[in-house]
């Protein structure tokens, strides 16, 4: 199921990314927070939609060159335009995705742990 949102997640950033749009200004960078946002987003559903460190090694560098790719693609739809510092945003936010899905595994699993223990116990 979680393989699902993430595939769907993937498809509403790639259509949110390509399609053409009249220039925003960037007063506040809430571009940039918008980037973080969705590729935190997108790199949370990521490291939890696989179990393995290979593949979560592997779908953190696929998250990134999406980002990339879609970045570079803009360049060629009407209204957009690609920026080396979205990319960092993009980058960024995938990282606190993971870093984020990390922790709130570890969270979990220590709660479940520590609730066999106390259930053990009893």
């Amino acid at each position: 199921m979680l393989q699902l949102i993430f595939i769907a997640y993937v498809l509403l950033v790639i259509i949110l990314s390509l399609i053409p749009t009249a220039a925003l200004g960037e007063g506040l960078h809430v571009d940039k927070i918008a980037h973080i946002i969705a590729y935190g987003v997108m790199g949370f559903l990521a490291y939890l939609s696989v179990s393995s460190f290979r593949k979560r090694f592997y779908f953190f560098f696929i998250v990134i060159s999406l980002g990339v790719l879609l970045e570079l693609l803009q360049l060629y739809i009407p209204g957009r335009s690609a920026s080396f510092f979205d990319i960092i945003a993009n980058t960024l936010g995938t990282a606190l995705g993971y870093l984020c899905a990390w922790l709130a595994l570890a969270c979990y699993i220590k709660n479940s742990l520590l609730a066999k223990a106390i259930e053990n116990e009893e």
